[in-house]
């Protein structure tokens, strides 16, 4: 089942051209079973990493590793994890990484584009005085953004 139409994957290919660095995904979801066990399935994670599969093929610059959460749990800490579906954002071009928790669709799909390309052009789209008050932050910050229509 293909979550993009044929239109939708032209214009993120168009979208895409913008990417100068490659970009790592990283994608933590629940194991596939073919038993179905309730309270311990991720009603998303199966449809997150198809659509996350159908977004990185639409760039050489887009590398998707895909891990099981249960079974990396130490990568899963490396990189703050504690629940699915979960990816993690991140470019040789810049600090730090983006962690994003479940299903990037509806309005939280152009987000998702848009930090990828912001990882991939080391950029956030700051202002050059919003970049230079950040560079005077010493300490590690942990910022966490909410995406909702309402």
């Amino acid at each position: 089942m293909a979550f993009l139409s044929d239109d939708e994957r032209n214009e993120i290919r168009k979208v895409f051209e913008q990417l100068r660095a490659d970009v790592k995904l990283v994608y933590f979801t629940d194991r596939d079973s073919p038993v179905f066990i309730p309270g311990e399935e991720c009603a998303t994670c199966k449809d997150t990493r198809l659509l996350l599969e159908e977004v990185a093929a639409l760039s050489d610059k887009l590398h998707l590793e895909i891990h099981e959460f249960a079974a990396g749990s130490e990568l899963a800490r490396e990189h703050g994890i504690e629940r699915i579906p979960a990816l993690v954002i991140s470019s040789d071009s810049v600090k730090g990484k983006v962690r994003y928790f479940g299903m990037p669709s509806g309005y939280e799909f152009s987000v998702l584009l848009g930090s990828i390309i912001d990882a991939s052009q080391g950029t956030a789209g700051l202002a050059e005085e919003t970049i230079e008050a950040l560079s005077g932050i010493s300490a590690d910050v942990h910022i966490q953004v909410f995406v909702t229509p309402t």
